[in-house]
Parts: C-alpha cells; sequence; structure tokens
C-alpha cells in the first residue's frame, strides 16, 4: 500500500511528488493522460525558482533551454507601453532576476519525470473514477484500468487533478467566483514581431476595449509564440463568432498588438480555456488535502497558475509529514495547510481584483516609486504568510478617491468590479 496517492501528474501533483519522496513518504502519482500533452499556463514568477532549487529541478530547467522571463510589459490602447523587470528581492531563495516561459508539454513532461526519479511511481493514462471513503475518511481511489476497476488503499489522498476537481466535484465543494467568469481563445504563431532589446522576451500584455478584456503575448522557443484573448463569456457569447473571427477581431483594437501581429501565421489550432476562476468550500478534509487548481483558481493575468500550485504543494507536503510523523491524518492536522495557502492566494485575488478595477489605469502604479517595488514583489509570487501586502490598500484608496468624485478625470476608466 502507497502511503499518499496524488491524482494527477500536474506540476501541482510532481512537485508534491518530490517532496514526500525527499521524506521518505512513498507516492504513488495516477494521471489520466498520457504526457506530453498540450496545457495553457506557459508563463511563471520568479518565486518558483525556490520550489524547484529545493526539489533539485533547476539544473533541468536551465539545460532544457526554456526561454528566460527578465520581465513584464503593459500595453494601452492609447498611451504608450509600461514595463516592470524582474531584479530579485533578498528573498530565500531567489537569487536569479529573471523566471521562465515554457512549453507545458515539455515542462509537465520532465517535472513528472523528475518525481519519478526521486521515488515516485507513476501510473500515466488511467483515470481515477472517485476517491474512496470508510467512516468519513478519504482512505484510497477507484480507478479504471482497461475494462476493470480496481481499489487501490492508501493513507491519504491528495487531489491534483487541476481543473478536472475530482475530488471538489465528488463532494459537492466548487464555488463558481462571483465576479470572474473569464474566457481565453488563444494559438501559437511564428514571426510574431515581440521587438528587439531587454524587453523582447518578456510577457506582454494588451488590454482590449472590452469589459475586462485583455491578450497575452509569451515566448515559447525562439520562433513561436503564444498568444491568447481573454475577456468575460458572455462577450464571446455575445460576439457570435467563430473562433478565428473571434481572435482575430479583437486582436485588431490595440495598435502595439497588431503591430507585433502584422506578419505572424498561426501554427496550430486554436484553443478554449473557460471556468477561470472558482474556489473548493474546503481544501482538506480526514484523509485528504486539495492542491493547485483542484483546489482554487484564480484569473492568470498574473501568471500565479504554477506558482500557486508548486507552493501548495510545498505546504501540503509539510502538513502530510506531520501527519504521519503523528499518525494522524485528520482534518485539524492538515488544516495549516488550507490557512496558510488560502491567505497567499487572496492576495493573488485582491491583487487581480483592484487590477481590472483599474483598468489601464495600473500602469500609475507600476510608475509610482512609492509603488513599483510593491507592485514588483507582488509580480514575483510573494504572497504567501504575508498578512498583507500594503500597495492593495494604495490601490483601494485610489479607486475610492476616483469614485468620490463627480468630475474626476479617471472615473469613466474605472471597471464594474466591485472591491468591498
Amino acid at each position: 500500500m502507497n502511503d499518499v496517492i496524488i491524482i494527477g501528474g500536474g506540476p501541482a501533483g510532481s512537485v508534491l511528488g518530490c517532496y514526500l519522496s525527499m521524506a521518505g513518504i512513498s507516492n504513488l502519482i495516477i494521471e489520466g493522460s498520457i504526457f506530453p500533452r498540450a496545457h495553457v499556463g506557459e508563463s511563471l514568477v520568479t518565486s518558483t525558482t525556490r520550489v524547484f532549487k529545493e526539489i533539485g529541478f533547476l539544473p533541468t530547467m536551465e539545460r532544457e533551454g526554456f526561454v528566460r522571463k527578465y520581465g513584464a510589459s503593459w500595453h494601452a490602447p492609447t498611451s504608450r507601453e509600461f514595463g516592470i523587470d524582474f531584479d530579485p528581492f533578498p528573498e530565500e531563495g531567489i537569487d536569479q532576476n529573471y523566471t521562465y516561459h515554457v512549453d507545458r508539454s515539455k515542462f509537465d513532461l520532465l517535472l513528472l519525470k523528475h518525481a519519478e526519479s526521486l521515488g515516485s511511481k507513476i501510473y500515466q493514462g488511467v483515470r481515477v473514477q472517485k476517491v474512496l471513503f470508510e467512516n468519513d475518511q478519504a482512505c484510497g481511489v477507484r480507478v479504471k484500468m482497461g475494462d476493470q476497476e480496481v481499489d487501490l488503499p492508501c493513507k491519504m489522498v491528495v487531489d491534483a487533478s487541476g481543473r478536472q476537481t475530482i475530488l471538489g466535484n465528488q463532494l459537492k465543494l466548487k464555488l463558481k467566483d462571483p465576479i470572474f467568469n473569464q474566457y481565453a481563445v488563444h494559438a501559437w504563431y511564428k514571426d510574431l514581431d515581440r521587438g528587439s532589446g531587454i524587453t523582447a522576451d518578456w510577457i506582454h500584455i494588451y488590454f482590449l476595449p472590452i469589459e475586462r478584456g485583455w491578450v497575452w503575448q509569451i515566448p515559447i522557443t525562439d520562433e513561436i509564440t503564444s498568444v491568447g484573448v481573454v475577456a468575460e463569456r458572455e462577450i464571446f457569447k455575445q460576439a457570435k463568432l467563430d473562433l478565428e473571427s473571434y481572435f482575430n477581431k479583437y486582436t485588431q483594437t490595440n495598435p502595439d498588438l497588431v503591430q507585433a501581429m502584422s506578419s505572424a501565421t498561426r501554427v496550430n489550432e486554436f484553443k478554449t480555456e473557460g471556468d477561470y476562476s472558482y474556489c473548493m468550500e474546503r481544501f482538506v478534509g480526514n484523509g485528504y488535502l486539495l492542491v493547485g487548481d483542484a483546489a482554487r483558481f484564480v484569473d492568470p493575468i498574473f501568471s500565479s497558475g504554477v506558482s500557486v500550485a508548486c507552493f501548495g504543494a510545498r505546504m501540503a507536503s509539510e502538513v502530510i509529514r506531520n501527519g504521519f510523523e503523528l499518525d494522524d491524518f485528520s482534518e485539524a492536522t492538515l488544516m495549516p495547510y488550507e490557512k496558510r495557502l488560502r491567505s497567499g492566494v487572496e492576495i493573488w485575488y485582491e491583487f487581480i481584483r483592484l487590477y481590472y478595477k483599474l483598468l489601464p489605469l495600473f500602469t500609475h502604479f507600476i510608475q509610482s516609486k512609492d509603488h513599483r517595488q510593491q507592485i514588483k514583489r507582488l509580480l514575483q509570487g510573494l504572497v504567501f504568510d504575508r498578512e498583507e501586502a500594503p500597495v492593495l490598500q494604495a490601490m483601494r484608496d485610489y479607486v475610492k478617491a476616483v469614485e468620490s468624485s463627480d468630475h474626476h478625470l479617471f472615473k469613466a476608466h474605472l471597471a464594474a468590479v466591485p472591491i468591498d
């Protein structure tokens, strides 16, 4: 019997497998797909380098030659570009001024193989049908192997199934976000004009003149660039266009983006992503724990997904280790993980909510001498184990000042996003 069964072999599951194996805890990762497989979420934040170093994966990231990401840039429809670099803060484990853009099919496979090299057992192409319970305690999973269903026992179950949210759906824990319902249409392009100089390989965000609309530009290789149009799902529905027409319509609404894509050629099929924001009612229970997108997913505007998965896995490994030391896998024993994860992700969520409220006035805070460093710290993913980010209060105050004035120049630019 395995000590821990992990459902899902994406970054959350693989990183957790690494930490558990390093702690001498046997674990089985069950992945429904067969890697490599395509996945969205191609741009990382610098805080992930700490996790990669701890599990011994950073040399692989360097060896494989993933595009280095030194900063981020924002392009408003009617004003100039504003950028910010990722010079490191004196934070433990972060000693390089760049992170990475990745081909997720390659990155996820390498990370899964790394977990296997450290001791995780891997089943690919095996679907988990349900999590098994005995006396309100998770005790294993039921999987389908060929034409047979097989029950696999364990002491602890971790749902790292991503947006499939296997356990969340089984236990009816999923709560839809009351504000955000984003929808993305994306594809890869070659011959996209990234510009020149130090910003060429940054992530570029283009504001669109629609509700919470933006476009990502992410370098995947020297030749290939990922481009995605994000807006409220209702905007996509109302457009009543096929994917290509919808994509082309909105990529023509930002002059900088028009220039960047003037000679670009699409190299794969359009893909869509929905269900962008949700939260589980709880992240832990007796004998089980949810990590990564299986627990909480927030809008990807700041590339937070892999970071939340990695740090969630790191924090989960700590409470699981404690559980084995105590021989106690109760909800109470696992609860410190939930509290830490919720606190950190709530900072991300508040940052994203204020960003959308201010869009495109967000550039005011990028340029501000008082707030630029705090914005940079958030963009690096440094959100865990801190109670508040002071710049968020400054953003709230800015919004209130604009809203309280009947004739404020920027009042018309505030989006309809509640911040209280």
